[in-house]
């Protein structure tokens, strides 16, 4: 049986992490926002990085925009060698968290910042868990 990238996140070990790759499994992006003062962030922390409240989890609406990336031409491990290049991009999403994952479905000479993307979850063990393409996209 082959499993995607993201069922392999999940190791019944770290309630936290697993939480979010569960999620991740299921289509959807997990957050945390903190009940003091609303700030978002994907990090499993167990308070805010701002005001150090608590944080509830909430489900992201996976849309953001681009905020900075990278075109990675030469990759450090065997596996992604065969995938460059590749864009990892910085996607600050429309509920304030920012969360780092691959870009597709743009020209890399075209990326230019606060285009519009949205969240995909490829279920192909060879292609990353959460890839990014353009809002308008219809591809996953």
């Amino acid at each position: 049986m082959t499993i995607s990238a993201a069922q392999a996140q999940l190791t019944g070990t770290d309630p936290d992490a697993d939480g979010f790759w569960a999620a991740v499994v299921g289509g959807a992006l997990q957050l945390r926002r903190c009940t003091r003062c609303g700030t978002c962030f994907v990090l499993p922390l167990p308070s805010c990085p701002e005001c150090a409240g608590d944080p509830e989890l909430v489900l992201s609406e996976g849309r953001g925009s681009l905020y900075t990336w990278v075109v990675v031409h030469h990759a450090f491990d065997e596996e992604l060698a065969r995938q460059v290049p590749y864009v990892v991009g910085a996607v600050e999403l429309d509920e304030g968290a920012r969360i780092f994952a691959r870009v597709e479905g743009i020209d890399p000479a075209a990326l230019e910042a606060d285009v519009r993307v949205r969240a995909t979850y490829p279920a192909d063990p060879d292609r990353p868990p959460i890839v990014f393409v353009p809002e308008e996209s219809a591809s996953a």
